[in-house]
């Protein structure tokens, strides 16, 4: 479906609003969001929970890993530990 111009949004590009083809299998594809994105002092286990069964957990980090994603927890990881996981790829590479 074809985006319109006035509801382009600066800085990002049509392709940029269709869905990577893994997310159709994600665990979280039904979870309310709020729960990934937790505020500083709330515990992001339950976020970990959903990711820990999820079939496309790898693909998910390794898309926040990509696109440099600054918040919630991704792949199963909070953003301090996707920081760490960043470093150590780049440190093996």
């Amino acid at each position: 479906m074809p985006v319109s111009d006035d509801q382009l949004i600066e800085g990002i590009k049509p392709h940029d609003l269709i869905p990577a083809p893994w997310t159709v299998d994600a665990a979280c594809a039904d979870a309310d969001p709020s729960v990934f994105f937790v505020d500083h002092g709330r515990p992001a286990a339950p976020a970990k929970a959903i990711c820990a069964g999820c079939p496309v957990r790898v693909e998910c980090l390794d898309f926040a890993l990509a696109s440099r994603e600054r918040f919630g927890v991704w792949g199963g990881m909070t953003e301090k530990e996707r920081r760490v996981e960043a470093r150590r790829r780049r440190q093996a590479a």
